[in-house]
């Protein structure tokens, strides 16, 4: 089950009552690879960061659909584009 508060350790929460991952924080986590499209499915998204890995490749175009997104850290990646 994901949790419902956010500790503010590394984790996927649902805060928003329905069970909708609304915070992702990965921080320093050791990632690598790319970010995967599905991420766009998760549309309650509010904060997601993924900084200080090895994340490379391209922002996802789906992650448009996060209307809600107020947080969004990539940076120190090998993350490339525009």
């Amino acid at each position: 089950s994901c949790p419902t508060t956010n500790s503010g350790s590394n984790g996927v929460y649902c805060t928003d009552g329905n069970g909708q991952i609304t915070i992702v924080i990965l921080t320093s986590a050791g990632l690598n690879g790319t970010l995967p499209t599905f991420l766009g499915q998760m549309t309650a998204m509010v904060y997601f960061t993924v900084r200080d890995n090895d994340i490379g490749g391209t922002i996802p175009t789906e992650i448009g659909a996060w209307t809600q997104i107020q947080y969004y850290f990539v940076f120190n990646n090998a993350l490339s584009g525009t």
